[in-house]
């Protein structure tokens, strides 16, 4: 896909939200205190994610056990652009503690990368933490009911910028993936002033972290989708 000189400023924009896996796969937020019992379980995943007006393509996800702590990773990579987010979290009576986060992006040769230590995110978690530990809690969330108040969640974003989302459970499910089938949960998430827009989040209570599904729609229209093709668990036992 070429684009005009004069469109790589805002495509820069873009990629940067895109490259950082996309941040409509990642823009999720998530108090640092928030509880969760699944057992963590060491995997390798593939995404296939589909944005309209761009190339579909594969976003990698692992996360894997570090010492006392968990590692969290993404990667992922569209024509001329890629981008990658890694997280070193702990585990503990509070919840998710995230410990040091790195993560950049690159288009067209040119790009930036971001690093902050335990200090930086001490108030709210990083955004592969918060992927976590959203998934550990989604099945338990109260908000669910129109006439209860939405859930609200907040975490450091690549820049150590607050950020703060709204979130609601939707339906509890099966769903079929590599995996066989397999509980599922359906969160949305929102901004405050951009009601027009959210984000929709599948989690298996079995396997905190795991994605099987998100979907991004602005005005009722879905503009993204990514699906879980490909996993490997524990002794990466291949499940395609």
């Amino acid at each position: 896909m070429n684009h005009p000189p004069q469109c790589q400023g805002r495509l820069t924009g873009q990629w940067l939200g895109l490259a950082l896996l996309l941040a409509i796969t990642l823009a999720l937020p998530l108090n640092a205190h928030a509880g969760g019992t699944a057992a963590p379980r060491p995997f390798e995943a593939t995404y296939r994610l589909t944005i309209d007006g761009w190339p579909d393509a594969n976003v990698h996800h692992s996360l894997r056990r570090q010492g006392d702590a968990w590692v969290s990773e993404m990667r992922a990579t569209i024509a001329v652009a890629n981008g990658w987010e890694r997280s070193r979290f702990i585990l503990g009576d509070d919840g998710v503690s995230s410990r040091e986060y790195a993560g950049g992006y690159s288009l067209l040769g040119i790009g930036e990368d971001y690093r902050m230590g335990a200090r930086e995110l001490a108030a709210w978690p990083d955004r592969q933490a918060a992927l976590f530990a959203l998934s550990r809690q989604a099945e338990q969330a109260a908000c669910w009911h129109a006439q209860v108040a939405p859930c609200s969640l907040t975490y450091t974003n690549y820049k150590g910028e607050e950020k703060r989302y709204s979130y609601r459970r939707l339906e509890t499910t099966t769903l079929e993936s590599p995996a066989g089938t397999l509980p599922a949960v359906t969160v949305t998430l929102w901004r405050a002033g951009r009601a027009d827009r959210d984000l929709r989040l599948t989690f298996s209570p079995r396997m905190p972290g795991l994605l099987l599904a998100a979907d991004y729609f602005k005005n009722g229209e879905r503009m993204s989708r990514m699906r879980l093709t490909r996993l490997r668990l524990n002794d990466l036992a291949k499940a395609d």
